[in-house]
């Protein structure tokens, strides 16, 4: 592991505004960390602040109020989200965390506006949880966004990003896939999750108000996956990849420590040298694009995938769509005003 010291800077520094994007105001977080005051103490602060607010949604159940106890719990499971996020120094803590997320917003979704429901997909001889939620504007059935994590997030983080696409009168399936929150139930992250979203497809063509139009959307390390696996989709009306890359192997020398640690734990390996081992067949190189419209978008300050894995990608995928923002961070989430409605628009666009 890296020296912990400056760990906790670290993460805030890269992540900070994702934290924010995600419904955790800046000033708030940096009053957990502040609270936290060392890396060490990170989850558990992090967990504490959780527990208050999971407290005010018990609160606000006890009183009738489901509007203010769904958003109590849905911001519970994102500070129970963030407690565990890049923490790996006691995997009992994180896992608890884990946990504490996951019940939280099972609590929050059906409080939720609109409301959602958890899925259970059969796969593999276990099962993919995925977060369904469909919009109130439009008429059932409803196409759908599917919606990809990376690494390290989770379907509980995307409630904000969830809401640009139901606006627009999609529905959306957030969804852990192997690897991913839940998703650790069936293994570390695989190369090729195709089957696995082939899997939650061919399922919810069987849910009632679910339309046949269908797109994938995938951030960071989930924007890889997306385009990895359209192929595998048949009937797919379109991909969407926000700051994914091409080729993991290549861009390991210049991680972050924080990052190869998050690596390290996400692929299952004993230590960093088989992670970036396993790293190798995460690349794009040998696989065939989707033929649906493709859309990658980017950001022009990503420190973890740079932009010219962006422009790699676009010239795997032939005809897709490329747009860099100069200024965006990592996943973009400084300007999440710009790719949001972007990627929103597009899909909505495919799918009408």
């Amino acid at each position: 592991m890296a020296a912990t010291e400056n760990r906790l800077m670290e993460v805030a520094g890269h992540w900070l505004p994702r934290m924010e994007v995600a419904g955790i105001p800046s000033t708030t977080a940096k009053a957990v960390m502040e609270a936290a005051g060392t890396w060490e103490n990170w989850c558990r602060a992090w967990t504490a602040e959780g527990e208050r607010h999971r407290a005010a949604g018990e609160e606000a159940l006890s009183l009738g109020r489901r509007v203010t106890a769904g958003e109590a719990f849905a911001r519970a499971s994102l500070f129970y989200h963030f407690a565990q996020f890049m923490f790996f120094d006691d995997i009992a803590q994180k896992n608890a965390a884990a946990r504490a997320k996951c019940e939280a917003y099972a609590r929050a979704l059906p409080m939720l506006d609109p409301p959602g429901e958890i899925l259970s997909i059969p796969f593999e001889g276990g099962v993919i949880r995925a977060a369904l939620r469909k919009p109130v504007r439009g008429t059932a059935p409803y196409p759908l966004a599917i919606l990809i994590p990376g690494s390290d997030s989770t379907k509980e983080e995307f409630p904000a990003l969830e809401a640009h696409f139901l606006k627009r009168g999609l529905a959306t399936l957030s969804v852990d896939g192997p690897g991913q929150g839940e998703g650790r139930s069936l293994g570390p992250l695989r190369a090729d999750i195709g089957p696995a979203l082939a899997a939650v497809v061919e399922h919810v063509h069987g849910v009632p108000g679910i339309a046949d139009g269908i797109a994938l959307v995938g951030m960071a390390f989930g924007g890889h996956l997306a385009l990895r696996a359209a192929g595998a989709i048949p009937g797919l009306k379109a991909v969407v990849s926000i700051n994914g890359f091409h080729d993991l192997a290549a861009m390991w020398p210049g991680f972050p420590p924080v990052y190869r640690d998050n690596m390290t734990y996400a692929l299952g390996a004993a230590d960093m040298e088989e992670a970036a081992e396993r790293a190798r067949a995460f690349t794009l190189a040998g696989t065939l694009p989707a033929s649906c419209p493709t859309l990658i978008i980017h950001g022009g300050k990503d420190r973890i995938f740079p932009p010219g894995e962006a422009e790699r990608c676009a010239a795997w995928a032939d005809s897709a769509e490329l747009v860099i923002y100069p200024d965006g961070n990592h996943v973009c989430n400084n300007i999440a005003w710009a790719y949001r409605p972007m990627a929103a628009d597009f899909v909505a666009g495919k799918l009408a």
